[in-house]
């Protein structure tokens, strides 16, 4: 007599799945080697409640931090174009470089928005001219913005 039993897993497992996935199992499999190693929880109907509930927490988080996302995305479009002053020598190459500190200094000062410097892409700049940065607001949500580098006796 072959009986499948309901389980919550806790690890991943292949052929079972993700952990916190619900799935059914085979009663020796889950009693002989699943339940002792700790790999699964039998599903009962408060496990299953707080399961569905956690799950919902997340979902909820998810979409917080992806409206979140949207309003700094707005934000940042705001700014038609980043400007940042540089010494400049002969053939209009800079001294130094354009670092992402500088690029979050100048978000902050307009936007208010705080940013990481990970979440910025800069191009190799060498010499005075106009850039596309990328920024990375969360895994789906990018903005590009065009990024001025002007020599240091111009005002701007």
């Amino acid at each position: 007599m072959k009986q499948d039993i309901p389980i919550i897993i806790k690890k991943n497992i292949p052929n079972l799945g993700e952990p916190g996935t619900i799935t059914k199992a085979r009663l020796g499999y889950v009693l002989n080697y699943l339940l002792p190693k700790g790999i699964v929880d039998i599903a009962t109907p408060g496990k299953i409640k707080h399961i569905n509930m956690l799950k919902q927490i997340q979902l909820n988080q998810l979409k917080d931090l992806e409206n979140q996302a949207y309003k700094t995305k707005n934000h940042l479009e705001q700014i038609p174009k980043i400007s940042i002053k540089k010494k400049v020598g002969d053939q209009k190459h800079i001294f130094g470089s354009v670092s992402e500190k500088d690029i979050i200094n100048y978000i902050f000062n307009s936007t208010g928005e705080k940013l990481d410097k990970k979440q910025i892409t800069i191009p190799i700049i060498k010499e005075v001219g106009i850039y596309t940065i990328d920024i990375k607001i969360i895994d789906n949500i990018h903005v590009k913005l065009k990024l001025q580098i002007l020599p240091d006796n111009i005002n701007i």
